[in-house]
């Protein structure tokens, strides 16, 4: 299975797999040219790979994964740990072990600044991390079933979270 997908510009996709491997995919579109009735879409053509670009990989299935174009950097949340790849080289920068682990539900969110990330999974807990050292920061408790999703607002000022209690939680960064 394919449980996440991220583009990384107009032509790659990063398709995350159940194998714990990330595959860069180089999708080259272009317009149909013989489409001349449309109904205001454009016919696609898509030559498809056979071989991904590259690859990272993880030791579990990825839960989550998630691009931080200010950093260059990709996120990834599989089995116990949240792993940080550096993409303009491929290599991983920081691989942390959690005390959750993301086996079913959960994820992860590097802070815009790139100095902290934000992880919620298995347990009720949304834990904020050091991104240098991966030492907890912060603890809070506010739902009522296990973390599913987090993300950092763009801004980088609040973050939210969503559970299987079927709430969204949003949580004030601190300074």
């Amino acid at each position: 299975p394919i449980p996440k997908i991220v583009w990384l510009n107009d032509t790659t996709v990063l398709a995350a797999a159940s194998d714990g491997i990330v595959r860069f995919w180089n999708i080259p579109l272009m317009m149909n040219p013989e489409n001349e009735n449309n109904n205001g879409h454009d016919d696609v053509v898509v030559q498809v790979p056979t071989d991904p670009q590259v690859t990272l990989q993880v030791d579990a299935e990825i839960r989550d994964m998630e691009l931080s174009m200010s950093q260059n950097v990709l996120t990834i949340a599989a089995g116990t740990k949240v792993s940080f790849f550096d993409l303009s080289n491929h290599q991983l920068i920081h691989s942390y072990s959690m005390p959750i682990h993301f086996k079913d539900e959960g994820g992860a969110t590097l802070h815009p600044s790139g100095q902290k990330f934000v992880a919620g999974g298995s347990d009720l807990w949304v834990r904020v991390f050091d991104f240098e050292t991966g030492k907890e920061l912060e603890c809070h408790k506010g739902h009522h079933g296990p973390i599913r999703c987090v993300r950092y607002a763009p801004d980088g000022n609040t973050y939210a979270t969503g559970s299987e209690d079927g709430t969204i939680r949003l949580w004030k960064t601190d300074p």
